[in-house]
This record gives structure tokens, sequence and C-alpha cells, in this order.
């Protein structure tokens, strides 16, 4: 292959590796596919990598016990007796806001306390195991 056809082609691929490199990109709603704790999550925001994990509230006679799930790549799941809500989250200073695939979004204040539990609008949640 002469020098000219080597430019030409090695031209090309270059090209089309730049064209494909935006392949996959979303329109800025979301984060980025696969984002660790800490990076771009939904929303493009960052999302704290103490709130990745599960999370259970204690069983009472009164209610049934709600496990919540916070994914790095922006999603949770909220599991409570035999219902489960999936969605995305974002947090947003001390507010975490979820947005179930279904109904309407809800905005919790959130902490990290004591025995490395979370605390949404003042309800604890300790780590599921």
């Amino acid at each position: 292959m002469s020098t000219t056809r080597r430019t030409v082609a090695a031209a090309l691929v270059a090209t089309g590796v730049l064209l494909l490199g935006g392949c996959g990109q979303t329109d800025g709603t979301g984060g980025p596919e696969g984002a660790a704790a800490g990076e771009a999550g939904a929303g493009g925001r960052s999302l704290p990598a103490e709130l990745v994990g599960s999370w259970s509230t204690e069983r009472s006679a009164n209610f049934d016990t709600t496990v919540f799930s916070f994914y790095e790549d922006g999603f949770f799941t909220r599991e409570t007796g035999t219902s489960m809500v999936t969605g995305r989250y974002e947090v947003r200073d001390g507010t975490l806001v979820t947005f179930p695939e279904e109904g309407k979004p809800k905005e919790y204040t959130w902490r990290v306390g004591e025995g490395g539990c979370l605390h949404l609008d003042g309800v604890r949640h300790c780590p599921y195991s």
C-alpha cells in the first residue's frame, strides 16, 4: 500500500473513531452508564459514596420492613413487604430525590449518622445484610 493510501486509510479510521465516540451518549438527563459512586450519576450530579448500598428499617407490629437500595448508576429500589418500586434518584446537597418509574417524585432530607445508618426524613435505616 502506498504512503498516500495508508494516510487516507488512517484518516478514515480516525474519523470513524471520532464519530463513534459519541455513541451511547444520553440527552444529558442521565449520567454515564456504570458511573462509580462519587462520579456524575442521574441528572449529571455527583452521587455520594456513603449512600450507595442497601438500607433497612426495623420491623414493627404496625408496618413491614422497608429496604431501600441505592446503586452507583443512579437507580434505586424500595421494597416494602411484597411491593417493589424502582426508579432513579438524585442527591442535591442534603436532599435525596427519588423518581419512581410510576408515581410522583419524592424528596427526603437525608444523612448518614451513628452506626452508619441512613436517616431519611428522620426515619432510621441501617445497613441491610
